[in-house]
């Protein structure tokens, strides 16, 4: 059965003109102004948020409000119009007839893609970040060929540039389907074959390049439009937390497809840090307490092996602890290789469920967490097992001792953050 993204686009965006229409005359705003303020659409696995709040970053350095939707909430340049998961174009519709958006960027998440496709005339701009098996077995989706064929609407969509990941081979049989746009390809290695000859076909890529310290390259062709090193990128902790550097590429491809000078791209990038006000959830600190916390969110084993290798190479000295949850939704073996990700770096593992169990019962995801981690020689003492989320906050946050790093991993930043908070006073 064909999903609705592709079987139904055309009515789609019908629907969603028709009800653009229906406010735009209520409000006395000009449909064809809205449709025609710039967008960002962006998608993927892993790294859309993040990707999404540079870019926004990017934007508003640029000098513009930027209308922002993402699985955290909707915005307006700094204020907070909804709390809650948003990644959908039923909430970008609605931030392009406010009045103060000059700009969109629009996360566009996989339930909202099969849910309700791609919305008004497409978009600007488009990226797909990865596709992975996040989400397999759910909204009718059960491989990752097919979970492809979802996300691959965003850049079919672009109108100016298609941005897309050149390491993942799902996202690079993409390519024959953008039409309209110029296409970017992004690599973690300068020495990907398939970058290589898209630059000599004079296509825009961007990769890093490790020879020496860790550098953004960003051509057309073999025209360099600009470099951006690691260190200069606050977000990526001198260039040790790759996903970051990942994230910071898509943006500065996007950016510049929205013709944002490369100048205010690196100024912006130089400047955006992952912590709760401008990144909450993502890679945020806590200094305040005798040890230091670290909150993440990592869904899957590609993230925790991500942030397994930012833990080894930042070197901490003291005794390592961590607290990570999975959800319930998830098959038995993805669970358990979340546990394989991050076996053997930390000294004590907190187990814990979701907050959402999602139809599993209590402690059972927690559970498959503890026997992966088993089965990849962590040893049973080593390992708690809590019987809720907030148990195992409280389990975490009394294991430290003095110059010691806790690493919550969680879909709930927000409860975490307050419980961390709450030791400090």
């Amino acid at each position: 059965m064909m999903i609705p993204v592709m079987k139904n686009i055309k009515i789609i965006i019908l629907m969603y003109k028709a009800r653009l229409y229906k406010v735009a005359g209520k409000y006395g705003i000009n449909l064809e102004i809205i449709l025609n303020i710039p967008s960002a659409f962006v998608t993927g696995s892993v790294g859309k948020t993040t990707t999404c709040r540079m870019l926004a970053a990017i934007l508003s350095e640029n000098g513009k409000v930027v209308g922002l939707s993402t699985t955290q909430g909707v915005y307006v340049g700094k204020e907070t119009i909804r709390v809650g998961d948003s990644s959908s174009c039923h909430f970008a519709s609605r931030l392009l007839i406010d009045k103060r958006v000059q700009v969109g960027v629009f996360e566009l998440a996989r339930g909202g893609l099969i849910q309700q496709g791609i919305a008004f005339n497409g978009c600007d701009v488009g990226a797909v970040l990865n596709v992975y098996d996040n989400h397999l077995g759910l909204g009718g989706i059960h491989t990752r060929e097919a979970m492809a064929n979802v996300k691959s609407a965003v850049v079919k969509s672009a109108r100016k540039m298609a941005v897309i990941n050149a390491d993942d081979s799902l996202c690079l049989a993409m390519r024959d389907q953008i039409v309209a746009a110029n296409t970017c390809l992004v690599s973690m290695h300068s020495d990907n074959p398939v970058v290589i000859e898209h630059m000599k076909a004079k296509g825009f890529a961007a990769f890093l390049n490790n020879k020496k310290e860790p550098v953004i390259n960003f051509y057309k062709g073999d025209e360099l439009i600009g470099t951006i090193p690691a260190v200069e990128i606050p977000a990526s902790y001198n260039g040790v937390f790759r996903p970051a550097l990942f994230n910071a590429m898509f943006a500065m491809a996007l950016a510049y497809g929205m013709e944002v000078e490369f100048n205010v791209i690196r100024k912006a990038l130089s400047v955006f840090q992952s912590n709760e006000e401008t990144n909450p959830g993502r890679m945020n600190f806590y200094e305040h307490l005798p040890f230091k916390v670290l909150i993440t969110c990592t869904d899957g084993p590609q993230a925790l092996e991500e942030l397994a290798h930012f833990i080894q190479g930042m070197n901490f000295s003291e005794k390592k602890y961590l607290m990570f949850c999975a959800m319930g939704n998830r098959p038995n073996q993805y669970i358990k290789d979340m546990g394989k990700s991050v076996a053997g770096i930390f000294t004590h593992y907190i187990c814990a469920d979701h907050e959402d169990l999602r139809g599993r019962p209590p402690g059972e995801t927690a559970g498959l967490l503890c026997e992966g981690l088993i089965e990849n020689g962590v040893s049973r003492e080593s390992i708690t097992i809590a019987s809720s989320h907030q148990n195992g906050l409280v389990i975490a946050l009394d294991k430290p001792s003095n110059n010691d790093l806790l690493v919550i991993c969680t879909f709930a930043s927000d409860a975490a953050r307050r419980e961390v908070l709450l030791r400090g006073n």
